[in-house]
């Protein structure tokens, strides 16, 4: 029997997810690493952007495929029922669908027909470790797309879909119901739903900061080493700066 759980309720804001949209995937990951989430916990590396120039920050609704094996596939609800539909009915805008997939673009996760409910629904955006189909027709539907590849398998004789709104691993790292994906043309990284609200902020500094290295560097025509990688002293010449605006 296939298991179907609720979403937690979102810890971001609207103004803070679009705040976030506009720092790069790298100062989150930066971030998260300084605060004890270490790359190997946040980021997915082979994950690729499907429509470039895209830029996602959503929370995670979850969904889990197994192995496809027929008395498997017997017991697995069908239908509306079955397991991705009941995670896109949960979805909405600001919500990004996020599939454990096997790791193999052999595990098509969908297509045309699929995700028109995505489209239909204002669903931000869809990542998996698996494979996407139909992508002629998809690029068009406004869902921002990251995945292992376009794929043209059937992946109903690879993988079954076992759950919505479990713990998923997708590209080796634990994405939990709730978590907020971001996700760029650099990558996809997951920010933890406990410590989302923090991050956030935190982020939004940091890439304020790296701007603010950047112009100083460029003024005072100084090696990077002067300033970065940032370390207290130059945090507190930062914040000394921002507070004389």
């Amino acid at each position: 029997m296939a298991i179907v759980q609720p979403t937690p309720d979102h810890v971001l804001d609207k103004a803070t997810r679009e705040a976030l949209k506009r720092v790069n995937t790298t100062a989150v990951v930066d971030v998260l690493a300084r605060n004890g989430y270490d790359a190997r916990y946040t980021y997915m590396p082979n994950l690729q952007t499907m429509n470039p120039g895209k830029r996602l920050v959503a929370r995670a609704i979850t969904v889990r495929f197994v192995p496809s094996r027929p008395d498997a596939d017997e017991e697995k609800p069908g239908g509306e029922e079955s397991p991705e539909y009941a995670a896109f009915e949960l979805a909405g805008p600001g919500d990004v669908i996020v599939m454990e997939s096997m790791r193999t673009k052999l595990m098509s996760i969908g297509g045309d027909i699929k995700f028109l409910r995505l489209k239909q629904r204002e669903v931000d955006g869809l990542i998996c470790d698996g494979g996407i189909r139909d992508m002629h027709t998809v690029k068009d539907y406004g869902v921002m797309l990251w995945g292992y590849g376009k794929t043209s398998n059937l992946g109903t004789r690879v993988g079954t879909p076992y759950s919505t709104n479990d713990w998923v691993q997708v590209d080796g790292v634990l994405v939990r119901p709730g978590d907020y994906i971001v996700a760029d043309d650099d990558g996809v990284v997951v920010i933890p739903r406990k410590v989302a609200p923090e991050m956030a902020q935190k982020a939004i500094e940091y890439d304020d900061l790296e701007e603010w290295i950047r112009r100083r560097l460029d003024t005072e025509n100084l090696s990077p080493g002067k300033y970065y990688p940032p370390d207290e002293e130059t945090f507190e010449l930062y914040r000394k700066w921002k507070q004389g605006l």
